[in-house]
This record gives structure tokens, C-alpha cells and sequence, in this order.
């Protein structure tokens, strides 16, 4: 079971990805490169450690994330894929809405 940093890690990862995808890098290289800057710049809380995870995170896996996120994978699914994550996070799109009387 991997650490719960690691998840997030991944998640944070996977939201930046996204983010320069769609502000235009769309090469693999270019992502890869984007990635590992943002390893860089993780919040101060998190353990030195943290830094390393996410460029080896990056580096092993940036074939996936690149391919789902070109794909429009939603959130979560690539970090569970490469096994950062132990569940798939279940995302509500739109909240449920309350029914007004019987159906006739």
C-alpha cells in the first residue's frame, strides 16, 4: 500500500499536467519537462522526500500520463492506474437535486 503523500502527490501532479496541457504543451518531452519543475516546487509542509517521489513519479510514468491525459482521462484514474493511489476517487459532477412530488 503505497503512503498517503504519495497520492497526493500523484493527484497534484496529475492536476499540473492537465493545466500545460491545456495551455498548449502537447509533447511528451515538453510535459515531462513541466512536471519536474513542479516537483520542485512543492508546498514547503511536505518531506524533502517528497521532491524525490514526485521526479521519480514523473520520470517512470510520464508515458501514462501523458496518454490519459491526452485521452481526457478524468482525475484520479492514472494515479490509481500506476498504483499511487488504492482508490479511484468517485467525483459528483453535478449535485443531486431534490424531486418535487410523485411522478404521474
Amino acid at each position: 500500500m503505497p503512503p498517503p503523500d504519495e497520492c497526493q502527490i500523484c493527484e497534484h501532479i496529475i492536476a499540473q499536467a492537465r493545466h500545460h496541457f491545456n495551455n498548449n504543451v502537447n509533447n511528451e518531452a515538453a510535459l515531462q519537462k513541466e512536471l519536474l519543475q513542479e516537483c520542485h516546487q512543492l508546498p514547503p509542509n511536505e518531506p524533502a522526500s517528497a521532491t524525490q517521489t514526485c521526479i521519480d513519479m514523473v520520470n517512470n510514468n510520464i508515458d501514462k500520463i501523458f496518454s490519459d491525459i491526452q485521452a481526457g482521462d478524468r482525475d484520479g484514474q492514472t494515479c490509481y492506474d500506476i498504483g499511487a493511489c488504492v482508490t479511484v476517487p468517485t467525483f459528483q459532477t453535478h449535485p443531486p437535486r431534490p424531486t418535487r412530488g410523485g411522478r404521474k
